[in-house]
């Protein structure tokens, strides 16, 4: 049970959860309904949905394994009681699960590139892997590169579910059709609520990591340009982010969505200004974890307005 219990520690399970949670609900609260509205079939079945999006956590699954393992030195300074690699798991055995997992992911990717007919999708999750692989190796520890590539792998989790409707990759024609704008306009404003909401973390537990991490010779944005100015990038993400949600919430006030307009405010956008004033006065580790903890959790009270399509629409 211990080594289970670590082993779950270590592919970062709540992380996935998030994952699988996100994609669900984006296939069968918004896509779905979406594309039934307006008379249309969605291109992945159940099984094939299920198959994409175990691919995508197990890939997510192995990035957290490789990241852990090149991060050992820093983990010894900056959580020491959290460490499960070396204590409970074997280095050895740690990448032998990173490269199962890779190789599983990988290869479900493509089997379910195959079952719609268009293949070549399947290099989505080779592009991904291989994107993990080089921020755990080597763009973590530069300046503001590896943050914006978590953010986007975060927000291209939101994406790959889109890409296997053929309404979106049959043809220019088809992604200018009514539908195919839709579906484009609604995923990629999740997809961008995706990215912003993982920069902020990112650079929120940069803050939070500094001492391991430039004892590592890592060159991270509170590193190399200081906490304020760290701080500040912060704010005017979190400032984009309530600019977003002002816009969708007029323009989903024309077809009288007012209850996810409430929702909106009272779950997403107010916890925004509280996360602010507690990042303006965080200056410990602790401060920052706390504030770590609280932009995931805005990050599922996002997602989960996703219901919302599946309840108006």
């Amino acid at each position: 049970m211990k080594l289970l219990i670590a082993f779950l520690r270590l592919v970062r399970y709540p992380n996935l959860i998030y994952i699988a949670l996100t994609q669900f609900l984006l296939q069968y609260c918004v896509v779905a309904p979406v594309l039934t509205y307006n008379g249309e079939t969605p291109s992945l079945s159940w099984l094939s949905f299920c198959l994409l999006s175990l691919s995508t956590v197990l890939i997510a699954a192995a990035g957290n394994i490789i990241n852990d393992y090149f991060d050992i030195n820093i983990d010894i300074i900056n959580k020491p009681e959290k460490m499960v690699l070396d204590k409970i798991i074997n280095r050895r055995w740690a990448m032998a699960w990173h490269t199962i997992f890779n190789m599983a992911g990988v290869s479900i990717g493509f089997i379910v590139a195959w079952r719609i007919g268009v293949i070549y999708l399947g290099f989505t999750q080779v592009i991904c892997s291989l994107i993990l692989w080089f921020y755990s190796t080597s763009f973590k520890r530069q300046v503001l590169i590896g943050n914006v590539l978590i953010s986007l792998l975060t927000a291209l989790a939101v994406v790959v579910v889109g890409f296997y409707e053929k309404q979106i990759y049959e043809s220019f024609e088809a992604i200018m059709s009514p539908i195919g704008r839709k579906l484009i306009q609604v995923i990629g404003v999740y997809a961008l609520f995706a990215f912003i909401i993982s920069l902020i973390r990112e650079i929120v537990k940069d803050l939070e990591d500094m001492l391991g991490d430039s004892k590592d010779g890592c060159r991270t944005i509170p590193i190399v340009w200081g906490v304020n100015p760290a701080k500040q990038i912060c704010y005017a993400l979190m400032l984009a982010l309530l600019i977003l949600i002002l816009l969708v919430q007029i323009r989903i006030a024309f077809i009288g969505w007012w209850p996810a307009i409430i929702y909106l405010a009272l779950l997403v956008q107010a916890p925004v200004f509280y996360i602010y004033v507690l990042l303006k006065k965080a200056h410990l580790p602790e401060h920052y974890h706390k504030v770590s903890s609280l932009v995931k959790w805005l990050m599922l009270s996002g997602i989960l307005s996703m219901i919302f399509f599946k309840i108006l629409l």
